[in-house]
């Protein structure tokens, strides 16, 4: 099969399953809801007096969750793609720049000061972004990527070691802390959707302006000077995207890894290597994913509700396994 029809068999797939999990998030959960109710529930008034159990839980519980878990996908897959572009690899990850150990410590500084939690990590998320930025060079950074790589090891180890040792002392929010680094869905609604769709939609629409010029930056730094793409206005429009919607998603739903590595590049696999292709499906394949796991993560032990950073690791350590075999068989060879 040519690779143009992969790309637009891959888009149809997507495109189909996209709904598909939207209506299986409201559905199922710790009990299923019959499909005709959920539809029903969906578009009926509340102006009767009468309390519609089924309408409460399906717009006030289920379906803001299901919303908030597909776009958080969405943002992380683009994040993903957009740092793999940025540092040539496909095995980068918004991880590696201490956006997350950032949220993780300006959450347990909300959690400890009774500060709204998810506010608290998108600015821990922000200025640990700020510090990986001074720390690797500022501007000099889009020259040299590989400073944002030490630059974010290095302030990951820190944050996290302050942020063990404020759980330790104030251990009354272990559990909370605990659950939240784990990933999960779990009592967020319309309130944590509202407040990551600003930061969300700058981001998509910064991620806009990155695609050309990472198709050409991929062709390599020499190729794209002579073309007239600027070096430092990239890196530094990748960097602050890819960072901005890192920092919302992980407001929103905590620590959840694997999303940005395994949807770009199965992407790539399938739809080859331009960028107008693999960031749009990324983003969808995102929601997807991510959506399908917070399905598993409330049906797989019920009642029980399990952190969906267990399902989407599950689930992604084994491929990014399968990544590291192919590439050792490339090289090899």
């Amino acid at each position: 099969m040519s690779e143009r029809r992969k790309t637009i068999l891959s888009a149809i797939i997507l495109i189909v399953l996209v709904p598909v999990i939207f209506i299986a998030g409201i559905v199922y959960g710790s009990e299923k809801l019959p499909v005709m109710e959920v539809i029903k529930a969906l578009f009926s008034s509340s102006d009767t007096e009468e309390i519609d159990f089924t309408a409460v839980i399906v717009k006030q519980i289920r379906l803001p969750r299901i919303l908030l878990a597909m776009c958080t996908g969405v943002l992380l897959a683009g994040a993903g793609a957009i740092f793999q572009g940025f540092f040539k690899s496909p095995l980068a990850d918004s991880s590696m720049l201490g956006v997350s150990s950032g949220a993780a410590l300006g959450a347990v500084i909300g959690s400890v000061l009774n500060l709204w939690m998810p506010g608290a990590a998108f600015a821990g998320s922000l200025v640990s972004i700020f510090i990986v930025y001074l720390i690797s060079g500022g501007r000099r950074t889009s020259s040299e990527p590989v400073r944002l790589l030490l630059a974010g090891s290095a302030v990951s180890v820190f944050l996290t070691s302050v942020n063990s040792a404020l759980i330790l002392v104030h251990d009354k929010e272990l559990y909370k802390m605990y659950v939240w680094t784990l990933g999960s869905f779990n009592g967020k609604g319309w309130q944590e959707l509202s407040f990551m769709l600003v930061p969300g939609v700058i981001s998509i629409i910064l991620f806009v302006f990155c695609i050309k010029p990472l198709d050409v930056l991929s062709a390599g730094d020499m190729t794209s000077q002579s073309l007239g793409i600027s070096l430092k206005r990239t890196r530094l429009l990748c960097f602050a995207s890819g960072s901005l919607a890192t920092a919302a998603a992980v407001s929103a739903g905590g620590i959840i890894g694997f999303v940005g590595l395994v949807a770009p590049h199965i992407i790539r696999m399938t739809a080859g290597s331009s960028y107008k292709k693999i960031l749009p499906l990324s983003m969808l394949l995102g929601a997807v994913f991510l959506g399908a796991a917070d399905i598993l993560s409330r049906i797989i032990a019920p009642p029980l509700d399990i952190p969906v950073g267990i399902i989407t690791s599950l689930a992604g350590a084994p491929f990014f396994i399968f990544i590291l075999l192919r590439y050792n068989k490339r090289y090899a060879s």
